[in-house]
């Protein structure tokens, strides 16, 4: 197994000397991340990749999630490093002081995830993922929302993901089918399927809380009348969580990250599945632009910590494997 999985001294390079990121701190706002504080930060990520994320890295690939029984198994290494990234304020890095949040710029919260990603990206896109769900509820969701889901999203307790892909529309969310039937408690019953969901289920959290698009009953056709809910996994009534009648399938292979689960989502096939209408309705697919374009830059992030964790272990070995002879021994 490779010994490094990223430089420290490049990462500082590109923040400090090239980016002068730390002069973000003349901005009111981020007035607490001076240069010293930003190394600060990326030591602690180090740490966290060091000792909870890539000492799972190979075996993760190895021993991947397999779905038996209508659950998903992950490897045990899995919660051990989620709650690693939430204990050290990553999931809620770049959230206010007043929600909870670390109040950390960007360039440093993805220099952060650089780190956790090139260490273990099996692991560590769950936790990304759901940052971005949580702040899809933060964006839109009402005060209600915003107190039942966050702060469970923000301590790695409960899983985010976004849900969009059916079987019969691929990438043309303007053919979903998944269908929202207003109740009289300002609910809705989903009903539909979603495929290739990442982060979908598993056993290393609690609960899953599903970023969903669905169209609302009577609503226009195409993109105009999509809209955004909030679908748990369990929901709450009377102080109890009760199933919600979201269940999982099947899961599929992703390249690289065997570790990381896709599921395939039977979405209220009891007619028992409760979803929570987030902003207002038809505007599903403007709010779920926000995850999707946050989703993307992460992909890109996942992209440049594999390939420099795949460099250092080339690295190694190519200075560690014996070849040929030297020419005095010929």
């Amino acid at each position: 197994m490779a010994k490094q999985y990223f430089n420290p001294r490049n990462v500082q390079f590109l923040l400090h000397e090239w980016l002068k990121a730390a002069d973000l701190n003349r901005i009111p706002y981020y007035q607490d991340y001076d240069q010293e504080a930003f190394d600060m930060a990326l030591d602690a990520a180090k740490q966290i990749g060091d000792n909870h994320l890539f000492p799972y890295y190979t075996i993760m690939d190895k021993e991947k999630a397999y779905h038996k029984d209508g659950v998903v198994h992950t490897h045990a290494g899995l919660k051990e490093g989620i709650k690693a990234i939430a204990d050290g304020g990553w999931i809620s890095a770049n959230a206010s002081y007043e929600e909870g949040g670390q109040q950390m710029p960007l360039t440093l919260m993805n220099a952060g995830l650089f780190i956790f990603y090139a260490a273990n990206a099996n692991t560590a896109a769950y936790a990304f993922l759901t940052q971005g769900a949580a702040n899809l509820i933060r964006s839109y969701g009402t005060e209600e929302m915003k107190a039942h889901y966050i702060p469970k999203m923000y301590s790695g307790e409960w899983q985010g993901t976004m849900a969009l892909t059916e079987p019969q529309a691929g990438s043309s969310l303007s053919d979903l089918t998944s269908a929202a039937y207003p109740q009289p408690d300002g609910s809705y019953k989903i009903k539909g399927q979603k495929i290739y969901i990442s982060g979908g289920d598993h056993s290393a959290v609690d609960n899953v809380v599903h970023m969903m698009l669905a169209r609302i009953e009577g609503a226009p056709l195409g993109t105009k009348g999509i809209s955004l809910f909030v679908v748990p996994k369990y929901r709450e009534e009377k102080g109890e969580f009760v199933a919600n009648d979201v269940l999982t399938s099947g899961i599929y292979g992703k390249m690289g990250q065997k570790g990381y689960v896709a599921a395939h989502l039977m979405v209220g096939e009891n007619d028992d599945c409760t979803g929570y209408l987030v902003g207002k309705p038809h505007q599903g697919l403007r709010y779920m632009f926000q995850l999707m374009n946050e989703a993307r830059i992460g992909t890109g992030n996942v992209s440049a910590g594999n390939a420099t964790a795949a460099y250092y272990a080339a690295l190694q070995y190519a200075n560690e494997r014996p070849q040929g002879r030297h020419p005095g021994q010929k």
